[in-house]
């Protein structure tokens, strides 16, 4: 399948985007069902970001490339309009500025007004559109992916009615069954299909939490959840005295964006908007690998984002995902061979700006990379220079007016002038082409320190205070303590069952072939690393050489994983899943070239070494393995297992919200430890500071005087009312939906 060009005129585009402009205004004003739904999500997510690559005139991209970059720039825009507009009528003394009347009336302008100017840069729109001419084999591979959304909707509909998971297991078996398939027959299919094997695997995986049962999952999303409807129901964003949560414009702002044009219930809204965003992920990880290795290796490098945890869990760790979303695609336009330099650095700074104000802890990272890769580029000229310097011809040779050229052997003759010239020319060809300049590192810089310090204040004092305490508990690097659950898991503690040591073997076989495409490229940079003057040729299995730029930035996300393990603390507060997972955009193209210089060794086909890790890494971090071999751990194909105190469920939900309705406003609402303070927050829409851990509280020697709130983990795993009488003893129990309770 190929891409053909459509061209657009001007009028047709304009009158195109003023009518959809107006539906969507019919729709939303109308409350018209479903399309108003669909209409507002597409408004929002696609057309601004359209109408601002136009203004760029970024044609040559390809259609995958202006769909992703079209996205990025339309939440981009979404969030920062938001912002402006909540400011400006804020200060106008207008205040609910995120309403439904006021962002349709002032984002519609804007949609109009961009519109107008591509119209006045353009004299028509170019579309690259798929070309379906489709061979009989390609039909065949691509129509079963076609249906991995249809089951996951399906599956997860009949899981949460009677517990029966045989459609998700038979979607997680087809899944790497046609990441086989495709991979053995890549040499048949087009470069086009590509992105939609992707986007459908993605897609797939992405909602099957999203879909089970009806309230939120997860730990920090109940926060994230109960910022969104305090933004919404305030009618502006503010700062909620939320801790590092303020910060995150991507669980307050844009959502609350969204629900104001589409009117979804708030709950499924929040559950399904990140993973439908950040589905397109794995289609950025595709397009900055597909440069090097080529579209067939740029898939499987894909899948192995897609097969992370973090991936999995993209309705829990929304902030998280949607920086990573904005990470990959900096990285994606920084490397892009289509994108002109001014573009580049406009779109760098756009999506690093949204990175910094979705996730914190993500855009630390971020920064840290940013300035090792800086490091490197100020120092790898030298280095170079000084190389070139020890294979220079001695200096008597250059005053007998000869000059040998050291890559042909030849000798030819020299003048003053000429080796003036030269001279020059030696230093003019060490200039690596730059992107991570003095000047974005400095910006990103001042970004960060701006909306963390200055802005949102708690983010930038916690992060200092971290790197601080960190370097103050140096004495503990060896202490198994000051590491967090997966270095220890890795370490083999815990591990007991068979699923558990197949998981923890693939996952040292996935971390190694990262690790040696990584060395692989440092032994062989000559050949690997686009390097003036190296004179070698690229690998057969390299689309094209590693700019150096992009070789430090792996260098140093490997260099930054190192330190992440080896420091204390790191992994404790942050988990060595999530920052392996932000650097795999950078690193999975390694994990395929380690693969092949893995196979090489062994002298055996490349897919024999690549596909058995890649597909039970899968299985492993999907539940699959766990579930043939009979244990209930995976919360997608199961209601009961290790992740029980993670299910809300209706009768809690309701028990939550009588509390709220019925009960007294004073004093404080206490619930249980396994997550009942954050369910208790989301459900009853009542700030954190107003609940507390009940067998903390008793503990402490504190006096219970409130509603107790419990849930059905409370009531039969840990059974609390038995375990803890003294507590209950003065108690009355005034409220019971069958597995939750109230006491007074």
């Amino acid at each position: 399948m190929t891409e053909r060009e459509v061209s657009l005129s001007p009028a047709k585009w304009t009158a195109s985007i003023i009518a959809f402009v107006a539906l969507t205004g019919i729709a939303i004003l109308l409350d018209i069902p479903f399309l108003r739904q669909i209409s507002g999500f597409l408004f929002l997510t696609f057309i601004p970001g359209f109408l601002i690559l136009s203004i760029l005139k970024l044609n040559k991209p390809g259609l995958a490339d202006k769909i992703v970059l079209s996205l990025g720039l339309s939440v981009a825009f979404s969030m920062f309009f938001g912002l402006l507009l909540n400011s400006a009528l804020l200060a106008l003394g207008y205040i609910r500025p995120l309403s439904t009347i006021p962002i349709l009336i002032l984002f519609s302008t804007a949609t109009i007004v961009l519109s107008i100017v591509a119209y006045i840069r353009n004299k028509g729109i170019v579309l690259s559109l798929p070309n379906l001419k489709l061979t009989t084999m390609e039909k065949a591979l691509f129509i079963v992916p076609s249906f991995f959304p249809l089951l996951t909707i399906v599956g997860t509909r009949l899981m949460n009615m009677s517990d029966n998971n045989v459609l998700l297991m038979l979607l997680l078996l087809l899944i790497p069954a046609c990441v086989i398939l495709v991979s053995f027959c890549r040499d048949k299919i087009s470069q086009g299909l590509y992105p939609g094997f992707i986007y459908f695997i993605s897609i797939s995986l992405v909602l099957m939490l999203a879909l089970r049962l009806n309230h939120v999952l997860g730990a920090d999303a109940h926060d994230f959840y109960y910022l969104f409807q305090r933004t919404l129901q305030e009618g502006h964003w503010g700062l909620y005295n939320m801790y590092l949560q303020d910060a995150n414009l991507s669980i307050s702002l844009l959502p609350t964006m969204y629900q104001s044009l589409m009117n979804l219930n708030g709950e499924y809204l929040f559950k399904i908007l990140y993973p439908l965003l950040f589905s397109s992920s794995p289609l950025v990880v595709y397009i900055i690998c597909r440069k090097y290795i080529g579209s067939g290796d740029a898939f499987l490098a894909s899948f192995l984002f897609m097969a992370q945890v973090t991936f999995l869990w993209t309705t829990g760790v929304s902030t998280n995902n949607m920086a990573v979303l904005f990470f990959a695609l900096t990285i994606m336009v920084l490397f892009h061979q289509d994108i002109g330099e001014f573009a580049k650095r406009l779109l760098f700074i756009i999506f690093a700006a949204v990175s910094i104000t979705s996730h914190y802890a993500t855009a630390y990272i971020f920064f840290f990379l940013l300035f090792f890769t800086w490091l490197g580029m100020q120092t790898i000229p030298g280095i170079l220079r000084s190389q070139r310097k020890a294979a220079a011809p001695p200096e008597n040779a250059m005053a007998a007016g000869t000059l040998s050229n050291p890559l042909s052997g030849e000798v030819t003759p020299n003048s003053d002038a000429d080796t003036s010239q030269s001279a020059a020319l030696v230093l003019a060809q060490f200039r690596l082409t730059r992107g991570v300049t003095t000047t974005i590192v400095l910006l990103f810089f001042i970004m960060l320190f701006f909306w963390y310090s200055q802005i949102t204040g708690v983010p930038f004092s916690v992060g200092v205070g971290f790197i601080g305490k960190t370097f103050l508990n140096l004495n503990q690097w060896f202490l198994i303590e000051a590491k967090g659950t997966t270095v220890t898991a890795a370490l083999g503690e815990n591990i007991s069952t068979i699923p558990q040591q197949i998981r923890l073997v693939v996952s040292w076989f996935t971390v190694a072939l990262v690790a040696i495409g990584v060395l692989s490229a440092v032994v062989s940079y000559k050949r690997m690393v686009s390097v003036p003057q190296s004179g070698q040729i690229k690998p057969d299995f390299l689309g094209s050489k590693f700019e150096m730029e992009y070789f430090l930035l792996a260098l140093a996300g490997s260099a930054l994983l190192g330190i992440s393990v080896a420091l204390p603390l790191i992994s404790v507060f942050y988990s060595m899943e999530r920052i392996f997972f932000q650097m795999l955009p950078v690193l999975s193209p390694f994990f395929v070239i380690g693969g092949i210089m893995a196979a090489k060794w062994l002298r055996a086909r490349p897919h024999w070494i690549i596909l058995p890790v890649l597909i039970l890494f899968f299985m492993s971090t999907t539940g699959t393995t766990y579930q043939l071999a009979g244990h209930r751990e995976s919360m997608m194909l199961n209601s009961e297992g290790s992740d029980v105190r993670a299910w809300v469920y209706d009768q809690e939900s309701s028990a939550a919200k009588w509390i709220t309705q019925y009960g007294k406003r004073e004093g404080f609402t206490y619930a249980g430890p396994l997550l009942g303070t954050r369910v208790f927050e989301s459900q009853a829409l009542v700030h954190p500071d107003r609940v507390r851990n009940l067998i903390y509280e008793y503990q402490q020697g504190r006096e219970i005087n409130g509603y107790i709130y419990l849930r059905k983990v409370d009531l039969t795993v840990q059974n609390l009312v038995v375990e803890y009488p003294d507590i209950f003893a003065s108690k009355n129990k005034i409220y019971s939906a069958g597995i939750s309770e109230v006491y007074r």
